[in-house]
């Protein structure tokens, strides 16, 4: 299933299954988009069996996307890196950034 990721640069790009951007069928370029309604508007019109597109799964203690290898873990409904849980955090395995 492809999912769209926010990029550094504030545009959207599309990610399949394994981890690479998905490319426009005409002329093989990498299509980024402005927002995520756009992105899921492409999708939908150019792969319309495919499922809608939805953004990828991200950490919500550092922000981070999950790549394909990487194992998300859900603790109080949602999704972080196994050291950024909130038990880890307080252990002292975590990152000692402050985000608050």
């Amino acid at each position: 299933m492809a999912e769209a990721r926010l990029t550094k640069h504030g545009r959207w790009r599309i990610y399949g299954p394994n981890g690479s951007s998905i490319r426009d069928r005409v002329g093989e370029a990498i299509p980024t988009f402005p927002s995520l309604a756009d992105a899921q508007r492409w999708w939908g019109e150019r792969h319309a069996n495919d499922g809608p597109l939805e953004e990828a799964v991200k950490c919500s203690w550092c922000g981070a996307y999950f790549g394909p290898a990487a194992e998300a873990t859900l603790y109080a409904g949602r999704h972080y890196h196994r050291v950024h849980t909130p038990p880890a955090i307080a252990a002292g395995r975590g990152d000692s950034l402050d985000r608050s």
